[in-house]
């Protein structure tokens, strides 16, 4: 094999020879891409991780630019920038910044990023101290964007439904396109604009199809109707973790009043779900180790913090359930004898009796009405 010295020695004699390279390209066959088209293919594909970069080349871009055009504005970019970090702060939980940790990295993004180009403005991008800071701000400001949780399932689930249409074609939902796609708390979900002659009934019996094809665990694929109700559109939400499979950490009370809505637990969307009370009744149901308990003492705990709420509980498991809320409980019957007394006070007097345990006095206890002006649970 020759080296490369003698292959450079063999071109270099060619070329004195008269010949020239050439490229041969059979019929059918594409154009080599350059390599311009594949810079162009690879920052598309790391956009994402490329951003911070881009936002700092647009900054210098724009620096560069006003410097020597309107230098005099320097004064008048700081009011935006205020104002632009005042909104985010404040309202940026309608701006898709729902955390405070969000809110507060976008506004110290904002609010540094046009200090600089402020800053730029008057006296030059180049400026030694200026390039250094945009250089070490940009690296400390680039760490948390890299290291979000949101926008790294986001480029995973790009790069999932870039797979959709060979999974859709295997699974017989062959023509089925993605319209749109968000990542949420536990998983994502995305909507989905099915083929002529297909149906929602057929996308939710392939669901076992689509869980092996999108590489998901067992029971983690739902499929709902579109809010337009259109036949030929579906929304497809996929779990990446199960969220009610362990505890979830209770925030406190959600109400003072029982005619506010009751903050009960997340749904599957990590949407809260939240139940109105007042004037109404309520059941817990479900099997066992279902959570009923759980429910149960959730509750309580936001019936405790009403001020307008008097409890009443009945536990037939002699204490088991409200025993550890008997301080709270302003009557807790745990034994056919009290239980009796207290429905004979709260019920009718047809229901009380035959509720009444054999050998009970069938009075009812001497007690007030309550307290006006507050309900009993």
């Amino acid at each position: 094999m020759s080296t490369y010295r003698k292959m450079r020695r063999q071109a270099r004699l060619a070329r004195r020879s008269g010949l020239q390279p050439m490229m041969v390209i059979n019929a059918g066959e594409p154009f080599p891409e350059t390599l311009g088209v594949l810079l162009a293919r690879w920052a598309w594909r790391y956009r994402s991780e490329l951003a911070p970069a881009g936002v700092a080349a647009a900054l210098v871009a724009a620096a560069w630019w006003l410097h020597h055009t309107r230098p005099h504005w320097w004064p008048v970019l700081a009011v935006p920038t205020g104002v632009a970090t005042w909104a985010v702060a404040l309202f940026g939980a309608r701006w898709r910044f729902p955390t405070l940790a969000e809110r507060v990295y976008a506004a110290v993004t904002i609010y540094v990023g046009g200090i600089w180009l402020s800053a730029a403005t008057a006296v030059g991008p180049f400026v030694p101290l200026l390039r250094e800071s945009l250089v070490i701000g940009g690296l400390i400001l680039s760490v948390p964007w890299w290291a979000h949780r949101r926008r790294r399932a986001k480029v995973a689930l790009e790069c999932k439904l870039q797979a959709w249409p060979d999974i859709a074609k295997v699974i017989g939902l062959a023509g089925a396109e993605v319209m749109s796609a968000t990542v949420d708390v536990w998983g994502w979900r995305a909507r989905f604009r099915l083929a002529r002659g297909q149906t929602i009934k057929e996308v939710t019996a392939k669901i076992p199809a689509i869980e092996s094809g999108l590489g998901t665990f067992r029971g983690a694929v739902r499929v709902y109707p579109t809010p337009d109700d259109l036949a030929n559109r579906c929304e497809i939400r996929v779990l990446n973790m199960d969220p009610h499979a362990g505890s979830i950490p209770w925030p406190g009370p959600s109400v003072t009043s029982i005619t506010q809505p009751v903050a009960l637990g997340l749904f599957e969307d990590a949407a809260l779900c939240q139940m109105v009370f007042a004037r109404l009744h309520g059941i817990f149901g479900g099997t066992t180790g279902s959570g009923k308990s759980g429910g149960l003492n959730v509750l309580m705990g936001n019936l405790v913090a009403c001020r307008d709420v008097v409890i009443w509980g009945i536990d037939l498991k002699r204490g088991m359930e409200l025993g550890p809320w008997e301080s709270c409980i302003d009557r807790l019957a745990t034994t056919p004898r009290v239980i009796g007394k207290v429905l004979a006070f709260v019920s009718p007097p047809s229901v009380a009796a035959s509720l009444r345990p054999r050998g009970g006095s069938g009075r009812s206890p001497a007690c007030g009405t309550g307290i006006p002006g507050r309900a009993r649970c």
